[in-house]
């Protein structure tokens, strides 16, 4: 099984490549934020608008929460492992391999689990950083925020698995779990978007976004609960279609 993580590994090295290129952004952001807030116009601009009622300071710290979990969503496309091994016909050569089914399938969700740790690190260590330097970046807040992002990733990422196992081409399999959660999201809204259109009332958004926002900060084991249960019924279910395939998965 190390052995296929490592082929993983190596099918997503371009990938690789972008991640470097984001880290190095997302530091440059990091640092003109970190100089804008003591120095420059973020800092005058911060006090200005709350002295007005404003709070800007979420704006921003949400601004910057964005920046700062893009190398943990940047971290590979699993859905391209199922392509390179699909040309490659590596399905019938890992079927030879002395390596159980459940193992082949397990070996796809540690590799992302993998890709997904290096991110968190990366943006643990930044989050340490500029709460240190800023006055707006709170650590637990960033610590709880990156923790549901995670689970949050995971659970699209294990659907997108377990959907390719399942014999959906990857081009859709990455899509389809966009779609049912934009689906869902707009039969459950649906009240509150025609009050937006017909009324121009977003307070219920504003509302809806703000408890989100502090569930992401202070709640983040709701999401690690059920990141866990959707990642092992995905699992189970990967090996459940992988069987059917007579283990050739």
């Amino acid at each position: 099984m190390k052995g296929l993580i490592i082929k993983d590994i190596y099918c997503l090295k371009k990938q690789i490549t972008t991640y470097g290129f984001v880290i190095f952004g997302v530091v440059a952001v990091a640092i003109m934020f970190i100089l804008s807030e003591r120095y420059g116009n973020l800092r005058i601009s911060v006090s200005g608008m709350e002295e007005a009622g404003f709070d800007i300071a979420a704006v921003v710290k949400i601004a910057v929460m964005f920046f700062m979990v893009l190398p943990l969503i940047s971290t590979g496309d699993i859905s391209n492992l199922f392509v390179y091994d699909k040309t490659a016909s590596f399905y019938k050569v890992g079927a030879s391999f002395p390596v159980s089914v459940k193992k082949r399938v397990l070996s796809k969700f540690l590799t992302v689990l993998m890709f997904f740790a290096a991110g968190l690190v990366i943006d643990i260590l930044m989050s340490a950083v500029m709460s240190v330097v800023s006055d707006i970046i709170l650590f637990s807040k960033c610590i709880g925020t990156l923790a549901s992002i995670t689970a949050c990733m995971v659970v699209f990422t294990s659907l997108i698995i377990m959907l390719n196992y399942a014999g959906i081409a990857p081009a859709y399999s990455t899509a389809l779990p966009i779609v049912v959660f934009a689906v869902l999201f707009l039969l459950v809204k649906i009240k509150d978007i025609k009050s937006a259109i017909i009324n121009d009332d977003f307070a219920s958004f504003s509302a809806f976004f703000h408890n989100l926002i502090n569930a992401f900060e202070n709640k983040p084991y709701y999401f690690l609960i059920a990141a866990a249960a959707v990642a092992a019924v995905c699992y189970f279910l990967s090996v459940f279609f992988a069987d059917k395939k007579r283990g050739v998965a």
